[in-house]
């Protein structure tokens, strides 16, 4: 039986899906703080919160596999739930934790979810439960969060500076993670891999721009803000301090060259290259 945690979330809906479009033969259950929001037509749904590890322990009954999405909180509190879905994973005896982390994470680096990852990473590895750890690049789809405003505007404001990074789409991740999850006579090659899924090209956000002038016929522009300005415009929408802080800083991190690197793993998981980021924003242009 294969647990999804986190179930009402974007990624983990997306995976379901596509267990269900690979073919999957394996019982599927659904684990989230809100399980009457999920609608999933034959599908258990039950309840499942980070910060009760009883409800974690309660999930896992019975369950061989387990999507582990991280959680979408401050640094501190992340980890604290992280450990106990860990513990709850290491008690029911899971045979794989498949735990979605971050490109490159690393304790000392300028984005500061990087540093959860990894101290999440390393509790994996010390609580001896069979792991597959997937790094998942930023998503191409965080582009189209500001695409209208960049059209109406012609600007693309950032705070990264020429830093590059290889933005990957999220329904490629979650097909990704829908093959990792299902049984194939190779499956047990992947207990105790890390796979690092980016996009299929390295950009900056001048790239983007001109990328967008492409699709749209728009001159796109550039305009560079520091990551401080970001910060404060992001908390001035209405984000939380701990997501504008880390988004500041992750503007910090590709500044840094952090995410400058692109892997192959995704396509060999999909045997398929990815879609790109002109694919991603073309869909969406329609």
């Amino acid at each position: 039986m294969i647990l999804i945690l986190g179930a009402s979330g974007e990624l983990a809906s997306l995976t379901t899906a596509a267990l269900q479009t690979l073919g999957n033969t394996e019982t599927v259950r659904l684990g989230s703080r809100s399980p009457a929001k999920l609608a999933a037509e034959g599908i258990q749904t039950l309840f499942a919160d980070y910060d009760q590890q009883d409800s974690l322990e309660a999930a896992m009954a019975g369950v061989s596999k387990v999507l582990f999405i991280s959680g979408n909180i401050a640094n501190d509190a992340r980890l604290a739930q992280h450990l106990n879905v860990i513990a709850a994973a290491k008690k029911a005896g899971v045979s794989q934790l498949l735990y979605t982390s971050f490109q490159s994470p690393s304790l000392d680096s300028a984005f500061d979810f990087g540093a959860s990852h990894a101290a999440t990473e390393a509790a994996i590895r010390a609580s001896g439960v069979p792991a597959t750890v997937v790094r998942n690049a930023f998503y191409a789809e965080l582009q189209l969060m500001s695409l209208g405003h960049t059209l109406e505007s012609g600007t693309l404001t950032h705070a990264a500076a020429d830093g590059r990074f290889a933005p990957v789409s999220k329904a490629d991740i979650a097909e990704a993670l829908a093959r990792l999850l299902m049984t194939t006579p190779d499956a047990d090659k992947h207990i105790g891999s890390t796979y690092e899924f980016t996009g299929p090209e390295l950009l900056s956000y001048a790239d983007i721009a001109k990328l967008i002038s492409e699709l749209t016929g728009k001159r796109i522009e550039t305009n560079e803000i520091s990551p401080e300005a970001q910060i404060a415009a992001l908390s001035q929408m209405g984000l939380p301090g701990f997501l504008a802080k880390a988004l500041g800083g992750a503007s910090r991190a590709i500044a840094a060259g952090e995410y400058d690197t692109r892997s192959d793993d995704l396509a060999r998981i999909l045997g398929r290259e990815p879609r790109s980021l002109r694919e991603v924003i073309a869909a969406a242009l329609g």
